[in-house]
Parts: structure tokens; sequence; C-alpha cells
């Protein structure tokens, strides 16, 4: 049945679990560069938290068809809630690639481009969470949204950097071609973050 009140809780809390399984991710990648050897336990996690992601997406699409009303922009909650799937498919991704490729130990420049990631998966679980209040939170929700930009700034920073460590010091082509590969699906993720972090912005500036 077509809702006409509009009920807001419905959306933030979705958004909130988006964010917060998308943060759970990225924690499952960064355990994993902790423990290399945990790789076919930690593809199952991520494969898990995944389809978790995926059911949360749907939950808000549907929502949505069945919502006259809603607490914010119909497409800003659209688009931030196939944002964040975005991110977290990019993660499943890469421990899919690492776990498929059977790459040799990672890069310091990968496990510092990982923890700059959940930094970013981190503010952003925060700024959606502050989107239930937005004239109180507008100030914090900003302050939030140019954290990421930062984490972004700091990804490409580190990917740029690792790409040239690959050229200058692996001797084997194949092993080079799957860590370019790895490192860019991880650059693609904090990428996504300030995507989602502009849409919030946008949201915060729209409503305040």
């Amino acid at each position: 049945m077509l809702s006409l009140k509009p009920r807001e809780d419905k959306f933030f809390d979705l958004l909130e679990q988006s964010a917060r399984t998308v943060d759970k991710g990225a924690k499952v990648l960064l355990s994993l560069l902790n423990d290399y050897q945990q790789l076919s336990v930690k593809m199952a996690e991520i494969t898990e938290v995944e389809h978790q992601g995926d059911d949360i997406t749907a939950s808000i699409t549907e929502q949505l068809n069945q919502t006259f009303i809603t607490p914010i922009d119909r497409e800003d909650i659209y688009l931030l809630g196939n944002r964040l799937d975005d991110i977290l498919d990019n993660i499943h991704g890469t421990i899919e690639r690492m776990y498929l490729y059977q790459t040799s130990q990672p890069s310091e420049d990968f496990i510092k481009l990982a923890g700059v990631l959940s930094q970013a998966t981190e503010k952003l679980a925060e700024v959606i969470a502050a989107l239930r209040n937005i004239r109180k939170n507008q100030e914090a929700i900003l302050e939030g949204c140019a954290k990421i930009k930062q984490c972004e700034s700091e990804g490409d920073r580190l990917y740029r950097r690792g790409v040239a460590h690959l050229f200058n010091e692996l001797k084997d082509p194949i092993e080079l071609i799957k860590w370019k590969e790895i490192l860019e699906r991880v650059e693609d993720a904090t990428d996504v973050c300030e995507h989602v972090a502009k849409i919030v912005k946008g949201v915060a500036m729209k409503n305040a």
C-alpha cells in the first residue's frame, strides 16, 4: 500500500544500516591485511557482508516505491543507497581478486590505502547518522564531509605512489597487473566515498 504519511525513521534507519555495513566491509579488508593467512575466511566474511548490503539497498528501493512523501528528496535517498552499495561492491571485489589471483603479501602502500578507506567509511557512517537532525547537525555534517574529501585526496596520493612502486619494484609482470587492478578497486572505493559525501553535503545544505 502506498503511504502518504512521511515516516522519517525507516529511511534514516536503512541508510544508517547501509553505511554501517559498508564500514563493516572496510574493517574486514583491514583485518585481512593484519593476517593475510585468513584470506579464504575473509572472502567468506566479505561475501556475507556484501549480501547484507544488497538486501538493505533493495529495502531502500522498495520503501521508496511504497512511500509518497519522503523526509529528504527521494532522488537523494536513492543515490545514497546505491552509491553506498557501490563502495561495498568495490571492497568485495578487492578481496575477491586477492582470493582468486592468490596474490603475494600486500605492500605497505596498499595497507595504508585500505586504512584511509576505513577512515572514510567510518566518517560516512557518522555523517549519514547525523542526517536524522540536519539543522542541529549541519556543522558536524559539513566537517565530516570535508574529512572524507581529505581521505579521498590521500587515497589518490597513495594509489599513485603504490602504482609507481609496483612498476619500480615488481619484476613479475603478472603480479604487477594483479596488484594494479586491486589497488584500483580500493582507490575507486575511496572515490565513491567522496561522491557519497557530496550527496550528503547537498542534502544538508538543502534541508538546513
